[in-house]
Parts: structure tokens; C-alpha cells; sequence
């Protein structure tokens, strides 16, 4: 199975685009775009994820074509900007096509500062949690919920770049089935289960099916607290170990990768129908390593910084407060829309002006790292922070 990116006639691609039938459109932070498919089962997936997004207009901003039949290149395609993006056949289809256009369009997200982060409010009092993936950062905001805060979303927090406030990205919850248990007992036909690329299996689900009424609008960021593990204060912050997803494998390109100095290879899996491979990072190997998956981007399905903390979600739980220097660094590696292809970036001079933007944003709040630990502990450390 091969991934490419083809450039086509203008006819041919007009004529794959006929096919598309179904159609979708959405206002997502001021970008106005349409999804076409050929198939219900892709439009099914964006709906149900982004249905409070959705909205009728005529002429949107961006187009977003998926073929999914009767491909003459043997497996299915998505259409943007006149190229044509090929795509897994097999059940990864939706979340392949899910996150192609994602990717497209956080690039294209200029007004807004966009952070990995679920958010909820006590009026004007916006709450930041931060965290890895596996950490518990949609359960925490559930809780929070839960227990009287608004939720504004579970996955990301986009902060306006002028005025400074936080809106809401009510978009659909993406919850492990270990999360159930905080949502009580929601009918099976109200989940929609979606097998992730390298993420596994989420059920997808609407905040009303669980509180309805309890989404928010917008507030002021005022506290961030990261989810840290057991061994977030013994970790040595020189080292990272990042994971490189290939469609296909390039021995070319690993080698390329290895021979950066301070860079080592320390595992290669193959799961599914792609190739995982771990890199230990030392010193500044990150910045070469960064270039030169730059330039292979069409190659790559995603890289992934992993954390070589460990949640225990049995311990009791303690915060610390953080410096803002480091507070800073730790929402800039947060920041989705920081990628050197993306309209937020291309409006600063250099990483340098980014970085202090960010901090005048970080600095209006009080950060604390909150170690992972028993859920109904956690709940109350944050909110007596908060009331405090």
C-alpha cells in the first residue's frame, strides 16, 4: 500500500470531485470549509464529532474531497488545494481521512492560539488541563464538570490572539472505555466507536448525552495545571524519546535520521499497516531532527513526543507550583498550530516573538503540576486552588 501525494489535471480532478455527492459544511475558529464524500460512512464520522460546528453557507473556504470507491489507484483518496492524497483502505480509512484534514486546517488557523488542553470555567475563571496522552486529561475535565464547572472542551483550548480570552471547542468526546465509568451508563447506540492511527479504539460522544446545558461560551484562562507521573521529578529533561510514524518504511530516511549526532533508534514496531520507530533525543538533537522530518512531511503520519512519565493513578496526589519560564515551554510544546507551514507562525518574525506572545498569555495565569493520582483527590486539590 502505497501513500503519495499526486498532482493531477485540472479535469481529472474536477471529474474524481463529481463523484463526491454528499456534502457537509462547518465554521471551526473562523474557517469556513465543506467535506464531499462518496460514502456516508466518512460524512457520519465528521458530524457526529463536530456537529455544534456545523453551519450553511454557500461558499465555503476550503474543500475537502474523499473518494472512497471504485479508486483507480486501489485505495481511497482525499482531494485538496488540486492534490490528491492517498489514503488507507483498510478500517483506519476514517481516521486517516479524519486526520489529514484536521492537520490541513489547524494549519490554516490564524486568529487563535490553539494548545492541547481540556477546559472548564467557573464563570470568568477559565481552568487549563494539560496533559500526555493516557494521563487522564478528558476524565479530569468530566470531574470537574461534573462537579459544577462548564465545560468548554476536552482536547483543545483556543485562546483568541487579541483579546486574550479562551472560547470553547465544543467538539464531540473522545473517551477511552476506561472513562466510562464518570459518565454513568450511556446507551451503546448513542457511541459512535472509531479505531484511531496509532491511538486505538475511542468512542466518540456528544457533551449533551451525558450534562446537557453545561457548555460554555468563552471565559479568562486564570490557572493551568499539568498532569504529571511518579517520575516526573527524577526525569532528565535532556533526554526525549519521540515516536516517528511512516506510511511505509524508508530505510533512507531513518538512516538520515540516526546519523544526527546525540540521536539514537531504539525500537521499530510495525503496527497495523505502518512503521512506529522510537528516537532517543539528547541535547540539541531536536532541532536537526525537526528539519529533516520537515522535509520528508509527506512521508510521515505523525510524530509524537512520548512521555517517560508514569501515571499511578492509585497514589495521592500533590501540586507544586510551577516557574513561569517553564510554564511558558510547556505551552509551546503544547501548541498545535506552531508547525513552520502554519498561518499563526508565518505572522511572527521568529520563534523567539512566538515564544513571548505565548508568555503574556501564560503569565496571566497561575500554573501548578498536578501529580496523577486518585480522580475525587485531584478534583478537590483543584478546586480548592481555584476557591481559594
Amino acid at each position: 500500500m502505497k501513500m503519495k501525494t499526486l498532482s493531477l489535471s485540472s479535469d481529472n480532478l474536477s471529474a474524481f470531485k463529481q463523484r463526491a455527492f454528499l456534502k457537509s459544511t462547518y465554521n471551526i475558529l473562523d474557517l469556513k470549509f465543506s467535506i464531499h464524500a462518496d460514502h456516508e460512512g466518512i460524512l457520519k464520522i465528521f458530524e457526529q464529532a463536530y456537529e455544534r460546528f456545523k453551519a450553511i453557507y454557500d461558499n465555503a473556504d476550503y474543500h475537502f474531497y474523499v473518494i472512497t470507491q471504485n479508486s483507480p489507484f486501489g485505495q481511497p483518496f482525499v482531494i485538496f488545494n488540486n492534490q490528491l492524497h492517498l489514503i488507507y483502505g483498510n478500517e483506519l480509512i476514517y481516521s486517516h481521512a479524519y486526520m489529514l484534514i484536521l492537520n490541513e486546517l489547524i494549519d490554516r488557523i490564524r486568529n487563535y492560539f490553539l494548545f492541547h488542553a481540556g477546559v472548564v470555567s467557573k464563570g470568568e475563571t477559565g481552568v487549563l488541563i494539560v496533559g500526555p496522552s493516557s494521563f487522564g486529561k478528558t476524565t479530569m475535565t468530566l470531574e470537574l464538570v461534573r462537579r459544577g464547572f462548564t465545560f468548554l472542551s476536552d482536547e483543545f483550548c483556543p485562546i483568541d490572539r487579541v483579546n486574550k480570552r479562551i472560547y470553547s471547542f465544543p467538539r464531540s468526546l473522545n473517551v477511552r472505555e476506561g472513562s466510562l465509568t464518570i459518565l454513568n451508563k450511556i446507551p451503546p447506540k448513542n457511541l459512535l466507536v472509531v479505531k484511531n492511527i496509532g491511538r486505538g479504539s475511542k468512542l466518540v460522544m456528544d457533551i449533551k448525552e451525558w450534562k446537557e446545558g453545561n457548555v460554555g461560551t468563552s471565559t479568562l484562562g486564570k490557572y493551568i495545571f499539568f498532569l504529571r507521573g511518579k517520575k516526573f521529578y527524577e526525569i532528565d529533561d535532556s533526554v526525549k524519546l519521540i515516536d516517528l510514524a511512516l506510511i511505509e518504511e524508508d530505510k533512507k530516511l531513518i538512516s538520515q535520521l540516526q546519523m544526527i549526532t546525540n540521536t539514537k533508534m531504539i525500537s521499530k514496531t510495525i503496527v497495523e499497516c505502518y512503521f512506529v520507530y522510537r528516537f532517543e533525543l539528547k541535547k540539541r538533537a531536536g532541532l536537526m531532527f525537526q528539519e529533516i522530518c520537515k522535509n520528508n512531511s509527506q512521508k510521515i503520519l505523525y510524530i509524537e513526543s512520548i512521555s517517560t512519565d508514569v501515571p499511578e493513578y492509585n497514589s495521592e496526589p500533590f501540586l507544586r507550583e510551577v516557574p513561569l519560564s517553564k510554564a511558558i515551554i510547556e505551552m509551546m510544546r503544547n501548541l498545535r498550530n506552531r508547525s513552520q507551514n502554519s498561518s499563526l507562525v508565518k505572522d511572527f518574525n521568529s520563534q523567539t516573538q512566538l515564544f513571548m506572545k505565548v508568555g503574556e498569555i501564560v503569565k496571566q495565569m497561575r500554573c501548578y503540576n498536578l501529580s496523577v493520582g486518585k480522580l475525587d483527590k485531584m478534583a478537590e486539590l483543584i478546586i480548592k486552588t481555584v476557591e481559594a
